[in-house]
């Protein structure tokens, strides 16, 4: 019988950005899996607050002329990057967008903004997985606006 270790994570930040009665979602570089503002928190990050750490990747992801107010924490779950064999541990805040033009960096192909009824027709296999599609239409269930 194997014994037991803790699972080691790496620690995602991501947002889910609302501006009206819609979403803003990213292509990821493939241009075929969606993907959202945010990103890992660096090893010279492990003191910095939470929202300093997601002003940074806004800006690197989104461009500096993007505002938004930053919300609560909205749901979690793991993703798998097969390609480096990692686990990430991921939050996902909830922000609304305030002004600015979206100027996205090499990490992203394009972006839409999407109301709940197109997020619902999205495919499995535009997600990470289809545990992460689960997440996001469940997360909309419960969304007031």
């Amino acid at each position: 019988k194997m014994k037991r270790d803790y699972g080691v994570f790496h620690v995602g930040l991501k947002v889910l950005m609302q501006k009206g009665g819609e979403f803003l979602f990213l292509r990821d570089e493939t241009g075929k899996i969606w993907d959202w503002p945010g990103g890992r928190i660096d090893n010279v990050e492990v003191k910095t607050p939470l929202g300093k750490i997601i002003a940074r990747e806004i800006k690197e992801e989104l461009g500096s002329k993007v505002k938004y107010k930053l919300g609560p924490p909205i749901f979690q779950f793991r993703r798998y990057f097969k390609s480096r064999d990692i686990w990430i541990f991921q939050t996902y805040y909830l922000a609304k967008y305030i002004s600015g033009e979206i100027k996205l960096s090499r990490e992203h192909t394009s972006y839409k903004w999407l109301n709940p009824k197109q997020i619902k027709t999205l495919k499995t296999n535009e997600f990470y997985g289809p545990r992460e599609r689960k997440v996001f239409l469940n997360y909309l269930k419960t969304f007031r606006g």
